[in-house]
């Protein structure tokens, strides 16, 4: 025990070193990805828009109102951002130190500095996601956990607040509702207990639907869940084998996964069987998404960094040196090939040429139809201030319900003439290209006859065409 706290306090150094650089290196992240799509919908309701009901999206409530606070604080830029994703590894750290510190601060500092370095390798587009956020309430859920059976006298306070963070977990993505049974690995429900469970739910449930309720949304949002979300999630889906290739952006995580592995056999205190139940959490939660993209390995892998941290304390010496190497191995293997290079990022050319396309021909708060997927559409059109002309932002909503939602578009647009519209070539679920929108005869008719084409682009991947509205 002492040779194997003393050998990972002696590893942890320069893992620290490598941390703190790649932590300097990550400080000029810009705004990218997912968070985009967010922001835009943030700045949306700051000009009065209710999600669901005049933005067609399929993510959970939470999730805007996170963005929609960092844009109230920090506005778009890339610093707020930047700030806001520190901000949350930092408290994503903290529990971790504290779930784990029983067990030794060494193991529990090896524990964060893995899946902050894991953090880091994936880069700007894995920053601020919401399966990375909901891994800090998934892992108060387990910490509460933990606490509730350890501690008897505020065995129901404890139990409220992991009803309470499973149900906030739920609210960023649905799987989150499966945290909720987490408390019972850790002790024996009762009644009383059970019904503090339900309550802590019943509370953020209530909160976060009733504002949504509040503002005009609730009805929308039970109608996507009913007609959009089914189609959406079998878009892009994946066999398990292929989703299983989500693994291979663990990265220095593999290490303490071995020793998870390594540990099977060993002794379950509460605390680690809430670290596995935290595990297969996290996978339930690959699997149900189908997609095996690589910030949905977030909940599995810090799942697996803790049970793995807590399991070196139980091996032998030679098992311990074993799954230190590895980690020092991957981080050999992914460090030198994981510099991000912002000037060569065609989708931040794209969207500071699309952004200066709309300055120049509109004001702010000009009505555009924008349509697109992860281009930078949504950017351009966020730091323009411009406003969204109906309901749809990306062509999924309209290549899966066809023909209805496509007639209710354009009926919109042409009642109401936007100032302009912006198209880019990111029409998931179909193939790069502009075949949705070449293909589609009566809205190429209703753009020929009231727009014209004032601006393309073409950066490396991307293209993107500006219609602007004649006279």
């Amino acid at each position: 025990m002492l040779f194997t706290s003393r050998l990972v306090a002696i590893f942890n150094l320069p893992l620290a070193l490598v941390t703190g650089w790649l932590l300097w290196r990550s400080r000029d992240w810009p705004l990218a990805g997912d968070a985009t799509i967010f922001h835009f919908i943030a700045g949306q309701m700051h000009m009065g828009a209710v999600p669901y009901r005049d933005i067609i999206d399929v993510n959970m409530p939470l999730t805007y109102g996170i963005h929609a606070a960092v844009v109230a604080i920090g506005g778009m830029s890339d610093i707020a951002w930047r700030a806001f994703d520190l901000t949350a590894a930092a408290v994503l750290a903290a529990l971790i130190l504290v779930l784990l510190m029983p067990v030794g601060r060494a193991k529990a500092v090896l524990a964060v500095l893995v899946v902050l370095l894991m953090h880091l390798l994936l880069g700007p587009y894995a920053a601020g996601q919401r399966d990375f956020l909901m891994s800090i309430p998934a892992l108060g859920v387990a910490l509460v956990s933990a606490r509730a059976a350890e501690d008897h006298h505020r065995r129901l306070l404890y139990l409220l607040l992991a009803g309470a963070l499973g149900m906030a977990a739920a609210c960023i993505k649905p799987t989150g509702m499966l945290l909720l049974l987490l408390p019972a690995l850790a002790l024996r429900l009762h009644a009383r207990e059970i019904l503090s469970v339900i309550a802590g739910a019943a509370a953020v449930a209530l909160a976060v639907f009733g504002t949504l309720a509040a503002c005009g949304g609730l009805g929308a949002f039970v109608t996507m869940l009913d007609e959009l979300l089914p189609g959406y999630a079998s878009m892009g889906a994946v066999s398990v084998p292929e989703t299983l290739k989500a693994f291979q952006w663990i990265g220095p995580v593999a290490g303490l996964a071995l020793a998870a592995a390594l540990s099977m056999a060993e002794p379950k205190p509460p605390r680690v069987r809430l670290m596995i139940g935290l595990t297969v959490f996290g996978l339930i939660h690959l699997l149900a998404q189908r997609k095996g993209w690589s910030y949905h390995i977030y909940p599995l892998a810090i799942g697996l960094a803790c049970w793995g941290a807590w399991a070196l304390a139980a091996l032998p010496r030679w098992r311990v040196v074993a799954c230190l190497t590895a980690i020092a191995a991957i981080l050999v293997w992914r460090v030198p090939n994981s510099a991000y290079r912002m000037e060569r990022d065609p989708i931040l050319q794209a969207t500071a040429a699309m952004q200066s396309a709309l300055e120049n021909h509109l004001p702010r708060g000009a009505r555009v139809q924008m349509l697109d997927a992860d281009n930078g559409a949504f950017l351009a059109m966020a730091r323009a201030g411009m406003r969204q002309a109906t309901a749809h932002i990306q062509w999924f909503s309209l290549l899966v319900g066809k023909h209805p939602p496509r007639r209710e578009f354009l009926d919109a647009i042409e009642g109401d003439p936007p100032a302009a519209v912006l198209l880019t070539n990111a029409e998931w679920p179909i193939w790069p290209g502009f075949q949705a929108a070449d293909d589609w005869p009566e809205l190429n008719a209703f753009l020929s006859s009231q727009y014209d084409v004032t601006a393309t682009g073409h950066h490396d991947y991307i293209e993107w065409r500006f219609y602007l509205r004649r006279g």
